[in-house]
């Protein structure tokens, strides 16, 4: 029997024909043959590019930020709770982001699996895949635990209502947070080491939807209080440019910002040109939380600093000055409020409102 010749290629229009969106013939493990195009393997290539990338930034940004968390802050205050947990997060964020970079190496991520979906990992690809999921639940946890301190701290010289309600909700709100992520990683967890998958993640929409919110409860607390207590220096006549200013300022940067990116996150047609946007979220919160109080202790030690044969004399006066300054300002305050004849009652919450600032600008240096 003659050898029958296999039928030529379909014609095509060489004017028409775009080779750079041409199907690419793959099989899949049972032998059936599946069409790949070219333009899908190439945004593969360039989402694994930028992950990477993002990944190594993120890397950088924590460690960089957990050095500088160490040398600049005053030794007294590195046994506070505060920050004890904000380094624990950027230590936390930076385990994380150096795993997520090893798992775009594994197996997992291999195109073949990717385009076609048939996986295969070894044991070492799942716990890649694992470790960052699980070490995120421990980021988002420190983080909270992290905002609820200082919130409370902000709070101690607020009314029991006022500290009881802003506490209460924040609280509340953190630990649903955190409770959906605990959920939407154990659930990842089971479908990774399964190799399946989990089809439309309402979980993790959950888990993001209450951590954005989250954030934002918290920025809009904070802002109010520090602003707050500035207004309050104000009408104290402390003008004067000091700690609870530089908090304040940087406060809101350090804030706004963690919840601008846990918002827009959900912004779909920004997701798809930019998709690797959702993995900043973390460390954004653990590069911006000790911000502020870096700035204002810098701040703080810059202002009374000098070089010189004589540096003793201006630290000494530097102290004895701020506080002679301080004093004075409590006077003409005082005085001012006499001139006009001011109730008891009001010169009560002055009295108040400045040991308030005073409390507040102490505990963030």
């Amino acid at each position: 029997m003659e050898e029958v010749a296999p039928a030529p290629p379909a014609p095509f229009d060489s004017a028409t024909f775009n080779p750079w969106f041409q199907n690419v013939t793959m099989y899949a493990p049972d032998g059936s043959i599946m069409n790949v195009n070219m333009e899908h393997v190439n945004l593969y290539r360039l989402y694994i590019a930028r992950v990477a990338i993002s990944f190594g930034s993120q890397i950088g940004a924590s460690v960089v930020l957990l050095l500088l968390l160490l040398l600049l802050t005053r030794s007294e205050k590195r046994k506070s709770s505060i920050f004890i947990l904000n380094a624990l997060c950027l230590f936390a964020n930076s385990l994380r982001c150096i795993f997520l970079a090893c798992y775009v190496t594994s197996g997992l991520m291999h195109p073949y699996t990717q385009l076609s979906g048939y996986p295969r990992a070894t044991s070492t690809d799942l716990a890649l895949s694992i470790i960052p999921t699980t070490l995120s639940l421990v980021v988002i946890t420190l983080v909270m635990a992290s905002l609820s301190l200082q919130t409370w701290v902000a709070c101690v010289t607020t009314s029991n209502l006022q500290r009881i309600l802003i506490i209460g909700v924040t609280t509340a709100m953190a630990l649903v947070s955190v409770g959906f992520k605990f959920a939407f990683v154990v659930a990842s967890n089971i479908a990774i080491i399964q190799l399946t998958n989990r089809g439309t993640d309402r979980l993790g929409a959950g888990a993001y939807i209450t951590q954005a919110v989250a954030i934002l409860l918290y920025s809009c607390v904070f802002t109010w209080k520090l602003g707050y207590a500035v207004i309050q220096r104000r009408r104290l006549k402390m003008l004067q440019s000091g700690s609870m200013q530089i908090v304040f300022i940087m406060g809101c940067q350090t804030m706004i910002i963690p919840a601008i990116f846990s918002t827009i996150q959900f912004y779909q047609p920004l997701l798809d040109k930019v998709p690797e946007v959702g993995t900043m979220v973390l460390t954004v919160l653990c590069i911006f939380l000790p911000l502020s109080a870096i700035w204002a202790g810098v701040a703080n030690d810059a202002a009374i600093a000098h070089r010189g044969h004589d540096a003793h004399h201006h630290l000494i006066n530097s102290h004895f000055g701020r506080g002679a300054s301080a004093i004075a300002t409590t006077d003409s305050a005082i005085a001012f409020d006499k001139s006009h004849h001011m109730s008891c009652s009001t010169c009560s919450y002055a009295k108040k409102a400045f040991a308030s600032s005073q409390l507040s600008e102490s505990y963030m240096l």
